[in-house]
């Protein structure tokens, strides 16, 4: 050891803790420091630095522990251990030694700070995962129970231990060689923390890595091994635990030493078998420990013991006992110790045992959720035969007091497992349980009220002021968000209640409950907005109750549960007529009003359409609805009532849906009223559009014949034909499309600076013109929506719109270009153009509206605030009809999109449709190169992918048998715009990646991060997030791609078990993915070549939701296709194993997998690009949290790289080329290998190559990796992989810290004094740039050094 280098160690570190140390100092400081843990001496130095009597000052000391550390984490493997640095078992067992000499001096002086006692204790815990439970150390439990009787300090490092150990195996996934060596460390702390007696009861005949398979019946594998068990650890270590535990309580004392105990046990209850928990009565042991007198104590059991009631067994015997634990051991001293401990937090106890009430609550939703565990996952469980408990009402009683509790917090958690018992068929027929429901229905309908009156009262008064339990309330950040608990999980678990309630005895409910409904919808109570919300809400869980059981009796042949529904009939239409003609001048009463009608087509139904009783109410409910189709365009209440008409053809439409053939009987008058509607001025367009959409989904859902639906359905598509051809002359080019806009005229306003008549003419002629063409698109789309289904829907109309197609895509296609024109200035520059409005910008009708902004950004939508066009002074007006023409374009652009988009399941499209290819790729291309980016978003997600999933994959179509003819017409389709799709996205991509990458990047780099509108948004940021969106659309687009590709090749696996066993298995073209697209991309060589390399471009992107899909359906394919590339460079042994071959190699465009003089192009992109991609992404800070798939990955690569020439394939095959280097290549073409020796070899030898850099810049010998593939990819078991995994990323994958370690070429080299006195084997002189992880002060962490 050279004390030089711990003295530049010890400046080092001065100097990076120093305030004032200068930023090149602190830079090249902090490097020096990181350097050093690559010293083959590391762990020496670590020692030195660390032990106490040098007494170096804390921080050297865990610097010391650091160098420690990183020696154990990535000098030492599990396997052989060979090269430079390498540590082997027997110097880790040495460091062992002089680790625990560090842990006695720390855990004996009370002064020693705590995080170094930490880290201390991580080093055990690490070493314990690598070394334990071996020969050389078989007495762990005995060296730690010495410890635990010596004294608190001791006691507490041992609970430290094994807690940080429990921790690193059950709960994180921080350490790959704790995932290696599962199998053993399973086994030791199961001899370690289980009482001996339970060890023998659940493992008899030792444990075995698949618990559920017997050597015998897994095929004579791997066999069982003994459980390691240490004399004088009879108990195990949680009885140890629990008993203590239980003394301390006693006792009333030590609290921190208490709290560590429950803690400790905590960690091990998910893994702890069920049986075990029973063996040691740890239910009444931990329920006992809630009468202790420490909020966090018992908040720690209550959570302990929450972790127990949500254990499920395999079998029903381990469901009961754990039931049984908590409400029948010991005559239910679990559950009298819960029920005593839920007393002490209501309001009459709570400031007596609770410091805090906020606390008290915790406990008590905790306790809650408990119960509610018990009740809904083990009692009420669905394959309950009896009721396993002898005195159920004491727990119902627990359960109806937590129900009633005020506070909503509490009371919600139990809500949910009444309905579970209600349902249940064995304990809704217990008389303990009948005996409460009659008060549970009383508590739950009075509390929906009370919870209408609550959410109500909060909106009005904007605080709790005696409304509801205070306490409850302040757990919320705001009132806002208390209200919206109230109004979504607590009232839908009380109207849940209700249901169930109505479902068991129908008659008898509707007869409770008719009276106590009907006085509320009287004319006194109109102002009453709560009560009446309260009211509708029951009135629709009642109706959709009633309707439910009785199309469920019916189906199943229940007479007798029929006859109580139809015995509930009567009453129900009288509540019909009292809701309809109920009348309220609260806007959003009559919104909620309209919602419940539909409800009453339980009462509507064909078979009840001959009483008079029927009849009148349906035509009631129809006038009612048409009564709110009409408002005024403009006053103080639009807004309200444009909501209020909005939810009238909701209504409309919902009916349509559930009872179309009642209304088909009186369709003549609906068409008249509808007609009429349409026809009314004073009817906005927008009804208008619904009015079609319920006519159209009326049509849709009735039982006449389809020849009969089409021809009601045409009057009613053809309006929107005409009018789109109506205003097809003005999309001819984007000069008349300029002109539709109105933009001449609002350039001659700007101009003169004022409105003349004739420009007014104009601009009033213009807006008209994009009010009807943007509700032309709108109706056409919901239209779509509510005609074509997806593939099993019944509801489908597909030949309608098979018959107009032609009509249709052309105007949308027309429009669609012209819109992407207007950001080619070379379209309209041409122009006359009068003003400088018009020169500049183009008026900034182009520019980012601020809901697109909000939208992208993540705020919610702001009420549109476009000023009246015809209210202020003129250029106000000017300025109003400005942002109604920026606001059009936007609105048209995505209208158009999904119009498109939907009319992709249109079979017809692809062959009425003259020239659609080449129109569709000029609407993609055509101006692609000026179109703003924040458009490619929508463009590939409502248009591309829609398309890409439908076309050949139309309903009532067989991939497999209609094959051919899917596949040509998918390549006449997509040939002439998929491959220019794949360069551009890839080549705008690259270059905005480059920029963001170079500038520096701001947003969220996951799906559910920080939303940009919760910081200070800047346009940069807002740019970032436009790149992100666009970047996950078009990798949805490649995933689409990948998927379908999929559907023809089963998982590696089963292909190596076809080899294997030398039988075919059919594949099932069945699931998600377009399998006729699959068939195209695979027999077109640009197709198949393309969406490989695309799919490689996305995983270079700092995205990682982008990289996660992609890799994620690469985990897929790549290990199939590996089997597959290398099939044709082998030589099948029977003729069975040649069809097989053939029938996975036929499936690909034959150029792709030859193999003569080279490899072919699959196996080249497979070993090289594919593996050169994922060691990127193992190299990438930024994607980090990516690494697990890409290892898993890579792993799997290689793995089945090997099948067919291991012992898992046990046929021999003979190899096609069978002489010769494997490394040798062809002159011609470097890139190309050459398939000679072991393909396989072949294959891995490449993949090598391609890791070569990665390798070395780790200081990793190439024969030390080829050595450890090759011993890990030749055998089956699945720890073979997992050690494969875990050696990958040991070998390549860039730590977290290693963020902010990446030194920046660009950066000027300054030598500080310390780097220049600096051995230049630790420094980074010999690079020519000294620069360290950190690029100003303030960015500086201390995390890579201190905790």
């Amino acid at each position: 050891m050279d004390i030089s280098v711990v003295q530049r160690v010890i400046q080092a570190l001065e100097l990076v803790y120093a305030p004032d140390t200068p930023v090149n100092e602190r830079k090249a400081a902090e490097n020096a420091c990181q350097q050093l843990k690559d010293d083959a001496q590391a762990s020496a130095y670590g020692v030195y630095l660390a032990t106490q009597s040098n007494e170096f000052p804390p921080m050297v000391r865990h610097f010391g522990l650091q160098l420690i550390e990183h020696a154990i984490k990535y000098r030492f493997s599990t396997g052989k251990t060979t090269g430079k640095g390498k540590m082997s078992a027997d110097d880790l067992l040495q460091l062992r030694t002089q680790i625990w000499e560090l842990v006695f001096a720390s855990w004996t002086d009370t002064q020693d700070p705590q995080y170094i006692r930490e880290k201390l204790v991580s080093l055990v815990v690490m070493l314990i995962i690598r070394l334990w439970p071996c020969a050389q150390w078989a007495d762990l439990s005995a060296q730690l129970m010495q410890l635990y009787a010596q004294s608190d300090v001791r006691r507490e490092l041992v609970l430290r231990i094994w807690q940080t150990l429990g921790e690193e195996l059950l709960v994180y996934d921080r350490d790959t060689i704790a995932a290696v060596r599962k199998h053993e460390l399973t086994n030791g702390i199961i001899g370690a923390l289980l009482p001996q007696s339970a060890v023998a009861m659940l493992y008899p005949n030792g444990y075995r890595l698949t618990s559920d398979k017997t050597a015998e019946s897994s095929g004579g594998g791997k066999q069982a091994t003994l459980i390691v068990l240490e004399p004088g650890n009879e108990d195990g270590w949680i009885l140890r635990w629990a008993q203590h535990a239980g003394e301390l309580a006693q006792q009333q004392q030590n609290e921190p030493m208490l709290l560590l105990l429950v803690n400790t046990i905590t960690t091990y209850l998910e893994w702890m078998p069920i049986k075990a928990v029973v063996a040691t009565d740890l239910v009444p042991r931990l329920a006992l420990l809630l009468s202790v007198r420490s909020d966090q104590v018992r908040q720690q059991v209550a959570t302990a013991l929450e972790i127990i009631s949500r254990r499920i067994g395999q079998a029903g015997d381990e469901r009961d006992a754990i039931l049984l634990q908590f409400v029948e051991l010991n005559d239910g001293a679990a559950l009298s110790a819960i029920a005593h401990a839920y007393a002490t937090t209501l309001s009459a106890q709570v400031d007596e045992h609770w410091d805090d009430a906020s606390d008290a609550l915790k406990f008590a939703c905790s306790l809650a959720q408990i119960c509610s565990n018990l009740a809904s996952l083990h009692w009420a469980r669905k394959n309950l035969a009896s009721n396993p408990m002898s005195h159920p009402e004491r727990f119902i009683e627990l359960l109806m007091a937590m129900s009633r509790d005020s506070r909503y917090s509490v009371c919600v958690l139990v809500l949910g497992s009444w309905t579970t018992i209600v349902r249940h068929s064995t304990l809704s027929r217990l008389p303990q349980v009948t005996a409460v429901f009659s008060a549970l229905t009383e508590y739950a309908t009075e509390t929906i009220f009370q919870v209408c009156r609550a959410a109500q009262a909060l909106a009005v008064k904007g605080q709790t002021d005696g409304i509801v339990d205070e306490t409850d309330a302040d757990q919320f950040e705001s009132l806002a968000e208390f209200r919206m608990f109230l109004t979504s999980e607590v009232r839908r678990r009380l109207v849940n209640i209700v249901r169930d309630m109505c479902s068991i005895d129908p008659a008898g409910f509707v007869g409770w409950i008719m009276p106590l409904l009907l006085p509320v919808f009287s004319p006194e109570n109109s102002s009453n907005s709560s009560v009446i919300e309260a009211a509708f809400m029951i009135v629709d869980a009642v109706l959709t109750t009633l309707d439910d059981a009785e199309q469920r009796a019916l189906s199943e042949g229940d007479e007798e549960t029929a006859a109580q529904v139809r015995q509930a009939r009567a009453p129900c239409y009288q509540l019909g007529h009292r809701v309809v003609e109920f009348s309220a001048n609260d806007p959003h009463m009559v919104v909620r009003q309209l919602q419940t009608l539909p409800s009453f087509a339980f009462l509507l139904r064909p078979a009840a359409m001959d009483s008079d009783e029927a009849r009148a109410l349906l035509m009631a409910i129809l006038q009612k609805c048409a009564a709110t189709l009409k408002h005024p365009l403009d006053g103080p209440n639009v807004r309200d009532l444009r909501l209020v008409a909005r939810r009238s053809t909701a209504a409309l439409v919902r009916l349509a849906i559930a009872i179309p053939d009642s209304l088909m009987m009186i369709y003549a008058d609906l068409s008249q009223l509808v007609q009429s509607h349409i026809a009314d001025p004073d009817v906005t367009r927008t009804v208008k559009g619904h009015l079609s959409e319920f006519q159209l989904a009326l049509i849709a859902g009735a039982s006449c014949t389809l020849a009969e639906r089409k021809q009601l359905a045409q009057p009613v598509v053809q309006p929107i034909i005409d009018a789109l051809h109506e205003l097809m002359p003005a999309l001819q080019s984007p000069t008349e499309f300029i002109t539709l806009l109105g933009l001449p005229a609002l350039d001659q306003g700007y101009a003169q600076g004022s409105i003349s008549p004739d420009i007014r003419a104009v601009l009033e002629a213009a807006r008209s013109n994009r009010a009807q063409l943007g509700q032309v698109l709108t109706t056409l789309y919901v239209c779509l929506n509510r005609t074509i289904g997806d593939r099993n829907s019944t509801l489908n109309l597909v030949s309608l719109w098979n018959d107009c197609v032609g009509d249709l895509v052309p105007p949308i296609l027309l429009l669609i270009r012209c819109l992407h024109a207007m950001w080619n200035p070379a379209h309209y520059q041409h122009l006359s153009w009068q003003s400088q409005q018009a020169r500049t910008n183009l008026f900034g009708v182009l520019d980012m509206t601020e809901g697109e902004r909000q939208s992208i950004i993540g705020a919610e939508a702001e009420a549109d605030s476009n000023p009246s066009s015809t209210a202020g002074s003129q250029q106000q007006q000017l300025a109003a009809e400005t942002h109604a023409i920026q606001h059009t374009l936007g609105s048209l652009l995505s209208s158009a999109y999904k119009c498109l988009g939907r009319l992709s399941s249109v079979p017809d499209m692809f062959g009425k449709v003259p020239d659609l290819a080449d129109n569709f790729a000029g609407c993609l291309f055509a101006d692609a190169e000026v179109m703003a980016a924040r458009h490619w978003r929508h463009l590939l997600a409502d248009v591309a992918m829609p398309m890409l999933q439908n076309v050949g994959n139309w309903p009532g179509m067989d991939a497999s048998t209609h094959l051919d003819q899917s596949r040509d017409t998918i390549g006449r389709f997509v040939s002439s715009w998929l491959s220019p799709l794949f360069a551009f996205c890839t080549n705008k991509l690259d270059a905005e990646w480059h920029t963001l990458v170079t500038r520096g990047m701001t947003a969220s780099n996951q799906a559910n991060g920080v939303q940009l509108a919760e910081v200070s948004v800047t346009d940069e940021m807002v740019h970032e997030q436009i790149v992100r969106d666009w970047t996950r659309a078009w990798s949805q687009v490649v995933v689409e791609l990948l998927v379908s590709v999929s559907r023809w090749f089963p998982d590696a696996a089963q292909i190596e078990n076809e080899l294997a066993s030398a039988s075919r298995v059919t594949i099932s073209l069945a699931g998600h993915g377009n399998a006729a697209l699959g068939a195209f991309i695979l027999s077109s060589a640009d197709a198949f070549a393309g969406t490989l390399t695309t799919a490689l471009t996305v995983l270079k992107y700092k995205d990682a939701v982008s990289v996660q899909r992609v890799q994620q359906q690469l985990s897929d394919l790549a290990p199939s296709l590996t089997l597959v590339s290398l099939l044709p460079m082998y030589s099948p042994p029977t003729p069975t194993h040649a069809s097989i071959c053939n029938a996975y190699t036929s499936r690909i465009q034959g150029s792709l997998t030859a193999a003569e003089d080279a490899c072919s192009s699959v196996f080249t992109w497979l070993a090289t690009d594919l593996a050169s991609a994922l060691v990127d992404v193992l190299r990438d800070p930024f994607l980090i949290s990516q690494q697990t798939v890409s290892l898993a990955l890579l792993a799997d690569v290689l793995y089945y790289s090997s099948s067919i020439a291991s012992d898992r394939v046990p046929q021999h095959w003979s190899f096609r080329n069978s002489s010769g280097n494997i490394d040798q290549r062809t002159t011609a073409d470097e890139s190309k290998i050459v398939p000679v020796g072991d393909p396989g070899q072949v294959f891995r030898a490449a993949v090598q190559r391609t890791m070569a850099h990665a390798l070395q810049t780790a200081n990793i010998s190439t024969e030390e990796v080829a050595q450890t593939i090759s011993q890990l990819t030749t055998t089956s078991a699945k720890r073979s992989r997992a050690l494969l995994r875990a050696s990958l990323h040991t070998m390549l994958a860039v730590e977290k810290s290693q963020l902010f370690s990446e030194t920046k070429a660009t950066s000027k080299s300054v030598d500080s004094q310390l780097t220049r006195n600096a051995p230049e084997s630790w420094t980074n002189k010999h690079a020519g740039n000294s620069t360290s992880i950190l690029d100003n002060d303030a960015d500086f962490d201390l995390g890579s050094i201190m905790p």
